[in-house]
């Protein structure tokens, strides 16, 4: 038990800072979200409109995708994050100053260009502390304090708000919190004198699966995310419920992090996803039934849906990284978040669409309708594509027994606050 605590230690500890400001940015996104959601939503807004609206934040993602490694490149991982994640803060602060709904529209475009920026930042970081044997169990504890900041984020919605903008000076103060960890972390920047370039078609060539997984994975968190609230509403639920349906929807998405990650180190990652995928397209349509009845089967209805739905992308994150070097994960990463992003965008408005003419069910049929579509994709490419490179034959235990060479690499680069300890820790004779 010792040894297993002491692998733990020598794998969180470097990353603490990391995973300190994904922990509230996450939790600042997961709670805006919901905020305007309801906000539009109480407001009367059509909801094919609110979708429109919402989904702006995710046309944000494109255009930072395409621009936003030149900043990286020129300022550093550390710089830009602080300098998106600065804006965002102030960005959220002017919602509640007007509430018009293409003024809302540009807010969210401007924020998701700075929370794309920021989300390359960490990941294309994140992507060079890994290798191809533990790249899922890293991807895996990243998704998992994203997660767990954004449920965390849903049960601040029960905070009385009388005045219409305590929940958004609320978020802002999640936002600048973030920034403290990542800004005094003493692990260091990757290399960015190596980048090289990486086309579109090239990244495609290189992971079908990849490629298309994270188109899929955005239209089922952006569906989640910007309508979850909305259908939660539409089937009556109370405010309460509705902070439960999402919490505990993010929150399944968080459990299934670490098995499935860890599963998916160990096997070949294509069948990973389309195993979890069919058991989503399986699912889904059932649970409406569930989520309108009482708290007792809304809560395990929720935890389904979001195990099934968020666990997709950080996946395909890990199969395209297992076949790309170094120098080129700043521009992949940059395109996979892309990806996301154009599926965040086509999802939340198609659904909503079929949403507002068709009923609220058909929020969870879109959703399985589409994870189907990606089992096919999967398969053909499984039973018809002999491709060299896509299986992980080098399984990753959740707690090595001892450190392997990549943990005692990252345990060399520890934070400000690691250091400390070190400092002030009583010394002992030897």
């Amino acid at each position: 038990m010792l040894n297993k605590l002491a692998s733990l230690k020598a794998l969180i500890s470097p990353l603490t800072a990391f995973f300190g400001g994904t922990l509230f940015v996450s939790g600042a996104y997961g709670l805006l979200n919901s905020v305007l959601a309801i906000d539009l939503n109480e407001a009367e807004v059509p909801t094919f409109y609110s979708g429109l609206i919402l989904s702006m934040y995710y046309v944000g993602y494109i255009f930072a995708t395409a621009s936003s490694y030149k900043v990286i490149n020129k300022a550093g991982h550390i710089r830009a994050f602080s300098a998106y994640v600065s804006i965002m803060s102030a960005l959220v602060l002017m919602h509640p100053l007007w509430f018009n709904v293409w003024y809302w529209g540009i807010l969210r475009l401007l924020e998701g260009y700075c929370m794309a920026s920021a989300f390359v930042c960490l990941e294309s970081w994140l992507n060079t502390r890994a290798n191809n044997q533990n790249r899922g169990l890293i991807m895996s504890l990243y998704m998992i304090t994203s997660y767990l900041g954004a449920a965390s984020g849903q049960l601040m919605l029960n905070i009385p708000d009388d005045l219409g903008f305590v929940l958004f000076v609320i978020v802002s103060i999640l936002y600048s919190i973030a920034l403290v960890p990542i800004s005094l972390t003493a692990l260091p920047s990757p290399d960015v004198s190596k980048h090289k370039q990486m086309s579109l078609i090239s990244l495609y060539k290189t992971s079908p699966v990849g490629v298309v997984g994270c188109i899929i994975s955005g239209i089922m968190v952006g569906g989640v995310y910007t309508l979850g609230a909305i259908y939660a509403q539409s089937c009556g639920l109370s405010l309460y419920n509705v902070s439960l349906f999402m919490f505990f929807s993010i929150l399944g998405g968080m459990l299934a992090q670490f098995p499935i990650g860890r599963l998916s180190d160990k096997f070949d990652r294509r069948f990973v996803m389309m195993w979890t995928s069919g058991g989503v397209f399986l699912i889904l349509p059932w649970m409406h039934i569930f989520i309108s009845g009482s708290i007792g089967e809304l809560i395990p209805a929720a935890l389904l849906l979001g195990s099934g739905t968020f666990i997709l992308y950080p996946i395909c994150v890990s199969h395209v990284n297992d076949q790309i070097d170094d120098s080129v994960r700043l521009e992949a990463s940059g395109m996979l978040l892309m990806l996301q992003s154009i599926g965040m965008i086509v999802g939340p408005v198609a659904i909503s669409f079929l949403m507002q003419y068709w009923g609220s069910i058909f929020f969870l049929i879109s959703l399985s309708v589409v994870s189907g579509f990606f089992v096919l994709f999967t398969f053909k490419h499984i039973s018809f594509r002999q491709d060299v490179g896509y299986k992980a034959v080098t399984p990753t235990d959740p707690i090595p027994l001892a450190p392997s060479h990549v943990f005692s690499e990252l345990a060399k680069d520890d934070t400000i606050l690691d250091r400390a300890k070190n400092i002030f820790a009583p010394k002992t004779d030897k």
